[in-house]
Parts: structure tokens; C-alpha cells; sequence
């Protein structure tokens, strides 16, 4: 399947912090396509908090990863080490 950029979306780049984050997932996004930079990146569908070894594992300078967003799922993100760097764009 072939991703397609939302119109009028944007490339995010985002700083982690210390705190795990929580996208907002826009209704008419049915792709999200997200990359790690720097150091590796925790990640859950459901809303739980990951930490530093529990959630899917997006390994800095692996190639981006696309996957579907469904009705109900909550992304949540954390960083395994500071200086993590997400990068992330919705599409369909």
C-alpha cells in the first residue's frame, strides 16, 4: 500500500522529554508513518505507558515505519535514552 501525506499535513519533528507523550491522532488520518533519530524510541497502541524497556521499539536509524491507525487506538511514546528525536507524518 502506498502512503499518501495528508493535504495540508506536516512533517513533525519532536523532542522527547522525560514524560511519555501521547499523540493526537487526527479522524481523517488512516496512516501514520514514524521514524526514530538519534537514540530508540518505545511505543503502545493502546494508551498504556511504555518506559525504557516495555512497548514496541523503534530503533534509531532504522528505516521509518508505516502503520494503520484504527478507531480507539492511542498512541503513546517514550524515550529509551535523552536526546530521542521522533519523527512522524499522517496519511492515508
Amino acid at each position: 500500500m502506498t502512503f499518501t501525506p495528508l493535504s495540508g499535513g506536516t512533517h513533525q519533528t519532536y523532542s522527547m522529554g522525560a514524560a511519555a507523550v501521547t499523540l493526537s491522532l487526527p479522524l481523517h488520518a488512516g496512516r501514520i508513518m514514524m521514524q526514530a533519530l538519534t537514540q530508540n524510541i518505545r511505543y503502545t497502541l493502546d494508551g498504556t505507558t511504555p518506559n525504557a524497556t516495555t512497548g514496541f521499539q523503534l530503533k534509531a536509524g532504522d528505516p521509518p515505519r508505516e502503520i494503520e491507525i484504527t478507531i480507539g487506538m492511542t498512541l503513546k511514546f517514550f524515550r529509551e535514552a535523552s536526546g530521542a528525536i521522533l519523527e512522524y507524518e499522517y496519511g492515508n
